[in-house]
């Protein structure tokens, strides 16, 4: 990896990238993912088109090892580059989620998949990659 890698900026974006989820999924936007998803809760049970979903620990996992990855390519680039404010940072990070809402607008076209889904998730990528690069980018070893 970098060689000059802060890895408190490696942490930090991983929290700040797991809160934002956080709240993206569970308080700004829970409905209209969950409706664009076809999952709906029954208590405490959550059912996608009519089917009860397992509860699992395994997606948080997943999903906290794919932020610790994300922050680190983008430590990676952001040094290739030589990068060292949080605004050049933070724009890498807006290119790079502009490509992630072209991925998730065509496989959800191809998915027949809501565009209010598209939204959601769209806007989380960007928003999320552009905080990753300002954090990673403005908080660089010189």
């Amino acid at each position: 990896m970098e060689s000059k890698t802060n890895w408190l900026a490696i942490v930090v974006s991983v929290i700040v990238s797991m809160s934002i989820g956080f709240l993206w999924y569970g308080v700004l936007f829970q409905n209209q993912w969950m409706s664009g998803n076809g999952i709906t809760l029954e208590g405490e049970k959550l059912f996608r088109n009519g089917a009860e979903m397992p509860m699992s620990s395994m997606p948080m996992i997943v999903n906290t090892v794919v932020m610790v990855v994300y922050a680190l390519l983008m430590n990676w680039l952001l040094g290739k580059m030589n990068v060292s404010t949080w605004q050049t940072g933070a724009s890498v990070g807006a290119a790079i989620g502009l490509m992630m809402v072209g991925g998730i607008l065509t496989g959800n076209m191809f998915a027949g998949d809501p565009m209010s889904l598209t939204w959601v998730d769209g806007s989380y990528s960007f928003v999320l990659f552009v905080l990753i690069g300002a954090i990673v980018g403005g908080w660089r070893k010189k």
